[in-house]
């Protein structure tokens, strides 16, 4: 192979090489957005019956506060867009697809919402799963309410 006098011969040399690349690369992504949205709909039909209610329902027997599973299920549904029943045994980042600053501001705006405290230092585990979410948002003291002088 001869050394390409221009960049316009070496460009049609690897044509080639650069194609298949690129080929390579944009079926990678299209399966795994097909596999996404196979895996997706697999969980809705499956969770056919899982509404805010029953999370709720099921949350509360174990002495969660409904109003605050509650709010947690609409916020991941309706601002986070998770597009299927959810589960309290969900991963946040595997199963809904949440990363650090997703489920950071998750908890600012929920905490906020419930007018509680967020207290970074009360979380001594890491937050995996959705019912871990709740528990610290349960456990979030209130917002005291100051005196006017």
């Amino acid at each position: 192979m001869v050394t390409p006098d221009s960049l316009s011969v070496w460009l049609n040399e690897q044509a080639w090489p650069i194609a298949i690349i690129v080929a390579c690369v944009v079926f990678a992504f299209l399966a795994l957005k097909i596999s996404a949205q196979r895996r997706h709909k697999a969980l809705a039909s499956e969770r056919e019956g899982v509404t805010e209610a029953t999370f709720t329902a099921h949350l509360q027997q174990y002495g969660f506060d409904p109003a605050i599973t509650g709010a947690t299920y609409r916020y991941l549904q309706e601002v986070q867009l998770v597009r299927f029943p959810i589960l309290p045994g969900d991963a946040l980042d595997e199963d809904l697809g949440l990363d650090t600053e997703d489920i950071d501001q998750t908890i600012s705006e929920l905490t906020a919402a419930l007018k509680r405290d967020r207290q970074p230092g009360l979380r001594h585990t890491p937050l995996v799963t959705v019912e871990d979410l709740v528990r610290l948002l349960q456990a979030s003291p209130r917002k005291s309410r100051t005196a006017a002088a």
